[in-house]
């Protein structure tokens, strides 16, 4: 899968644990709902899916390495970096809250347990994925809500009235 559905800062912050020498090194990264808009008091949880399939199949090619090679950001990034980029696959562990979860503040919709390059470079992903399709299906809970079980069909001003 694209490895560069991330943002330039995740790359920018792998390379630099990498030439830090911590790229091993085990890290957390816990996706939390910090606070939920007024009148609001909860999110449900989307996205896993989407996020687990990301996930399992993240890699970088060359094409996308021969273009990170070419930014400035890079040019004294140590050849090792990018045969690291090369070989790079999601190895660590995911935690998250079932699909349709109801969440409130401060509580976590999924957590990364992995070496920190792991979890740093799909963060940006993760977190779009996670945001957008939670706020959908959380629109959609809302709506429903509102509908108080009617089921009722609006009339289209169009439709040529059969009665």
């Amino acid at each position: 899968m694209n490895g560069l559905l991330t943002d330039l800062y995740e790359l920018t912050m792998a390379a630099g644990y990498f030439e830090a020498g911590k790229a091993a090194e085990k890290a957390t990264f816990e996706f939390t709902l910090r606070r939920l808009p007024p009148q609001r008091n909860f999110m449900l949880a989307a996205g896993l899916p989407q996020v687990v399939d990301y996930l399992l199949n993240l890699s970088f090619t060359a094409d996308e390495i021969a273009y990170l090679r070419g930014l400035a950001q890079f040019r004294l990034a140590p050849d090792a970096f990018f045969d690291y980029l090369r070989n790079f696959r999601f190895t660590g562990d995911v935690f998250a809250a079932p699909e349709g979860t109801p969440l409130f503040a401060g509580e976590p919709f999924l957590t990364i347990r992995a070496p920190i390059i792991e979890a740093q470079i799909p963060e940006t992903y993760v977190l779009s994925t996670i945001g957008f399709q939670s706020m959908i299906a959380t629109k959609a809970a809302r709506t429903v809500e509102a509908a108080a079980g009617r089921n009722r069909r609006r009339r289209d001003p169009w439709e040529r009235r059969r009665d």
